[in-house]
């Protein structure tokens, strides 16, 4: 998300932090998600959101794949990451391809300064820029080879607020680029949702997740969050001006998108 947006899924429960804080402005429409990573333990976000999504790894590691498939050129590339507070994409795009050019945007100050420490440990400040905007906010001067958003549709509320927030992506990616999005695609009315949720609950405790952050992060879903279906996360990329949408990661309800701006 991505590493960003959800200190829901850093463990904190809210009775042991004030988290009814911060509110996500998406267009004109303010969002309910609560923002709340600046009372996050942010220094430990990394190694608890690997423990609770199966093939998190795996999934970071083939967006960089498609990335740079897609990417025929190696002229000035400029990559737009989204929610890029923790800086996983940041470090893991900038160690990888030297000679391109990260922009990451986060909501949260607090967020963006682990991605700033990822990057200075990775020796790669001089080719990041860290910007504390949302997408509307975003300057317009620079058009994007290639996009991120890797867990973190699922924060913003309501389809509209969705479609507000791809459709401003869309305009910052040139014609032909590629954009990787991730999120959590739960759908509460399909008759499997009881048993894929307890079993990513035996999973997350297994791995070493509390049973009250796991009963926590349980309880947000549809509430701190707003997950949408599969077919409805295909249809809103394809109405906000993407095509050749392609699913290449899936575990449990996470899923992860290769998607080309049209």
């Amino acid at each position: 998300m991505s590493d960003s947006l959800d200190n829901r899924w850093n463990g904190t429960p809210k009775h042991k932090e004030s988290a009814a804080a911060d509110r996500i402005e998406t267009g004109n429409q303010v969002n309910s998600a609560v923002n709340s990573w600046d009372t996050a333990d942010v220094d430990r976000y990394e190694q608890s959101i690997a423990l609770k999504i199966p093939g998190y790894a795996h999934m970071h590691d083939l967006m960089e794949k498609l990335l740079t498939a897609s990417i025929a050129h190696n002229n000035s590339i400029n990559i737009l990451i989204t929610g890029a507070g923790g800086g996983k994409e940041v470090s893991l795009l900038g160690t990888r391809h030297p000679d391109w050019q990260l922009t990451g945007m986060d909501t949260s100050p607090r967020m963006l300064t682990l991605a700033e420490k990822r990057a200075e440990e990775a020796g790669i400040t001089n080719k990041v820029k860290l910007l504390p905007v949302t997408m509307e906010q975003l300057p317009v001067d620079l058009m994007y080879d290639g996009a991120t958003s890797m867990l973190m549709l699922h924060f913003i509320h309501g389809l509209e607020a969705k479609k507000t927030f791809l459709r401003h992506l869309a305009k910052r990616l040139k014609p032909g680029s590629p954009l990787i999005i991730a999120a959590v695609n739960a759908n509460p009315a399909s008759p499997a949702y009881a048993v894929m949720m307890q079993a990513w609950k035996d999973y997350m405790l297994q791995a070493g997740v509390l049973a009250e952050e796991w009963e926590w992060f349980a309880a947000s879903l549809g509430q701190q969050s707003d997950p949408v279906s599969s077919e409805t996360l295909e249809q809103l990329l394809a109405e906000c001006g993407f095509s050749q949408i392609t699913r290449y990661f899936g575990a449990l309800w996470v899923e992860a998108y290769y998607a080309i701006r049209d």
